[in-house]
C-alpha cells in the first residue's frame, strides 16, 4: 500500500466523498436512470446538480489535502484509488437495467 493510500483510508475527506457519491447514485435511482443514461443524462434535477458539484468540490479538496500533507500523488492516482470504492457503491445502488429513460418515458406516454 502506498503512503497516500494509507492516508486516504483514514481521512474524513474520503468518507465525505463516498457519501456524496452514494447520494448521487440514490438520486439516479430515484429518477429511474440506467447506466446508459449517465453518459448523456436526459434530465438534470436540482438535487442531482447540487450533488454533482459537491462531489467535484469535495474531490478537489481531498486531492489538495493529500498534496498539502506532502504526499506525491497525481489526480489520476486519486481517481484510481477511489474507483473500486465507487464501484462497490455502484453494486449497492444498481440502476435500471434496460434502455434509457427517454425510451421509458416515451413508452409511458403511449
Amino acid at each position: 500500500m502506498k503512503p497516500f493510500e494509507k492516508f486516504l483510508n483514514d481521512t474524513l475527506g474520503t468518507k465525505e466523498l463516498l457519501e456524496t457519491y452514494l447520494e448521487l447514485r440514490q438520486e439516479f435511482q430515484r429518477l429511474g436512470f440506467s447506466e446508459n443514461d449517465l453518459e448523456n443524462p436526459p434530465t438534470y434535477s436540482p438535487m442531482m446538480m447540487r450533488l454533482f458539484h459537491k462531489f467535484g468540490d469535495t474531490q478537489k479538496a481531498l486531492f489538495n489535502q493529500v498534496k498539502d500533507y506532502g504526499f506525491d500523488i497525481t489526480f489520476t492516482e486519486l481517481i484510481e484509488y477511489m474507483k473500486p470504492l465507487m464501484e462497490k457503491i455502484n453494486e449497492l445502488t444498481p440502476l435500471e437495467k434496460n434502455g434509457d429513460i427517454k425510451r421509458r418515458n416515451q413508452r409511458d406516454e403511449d
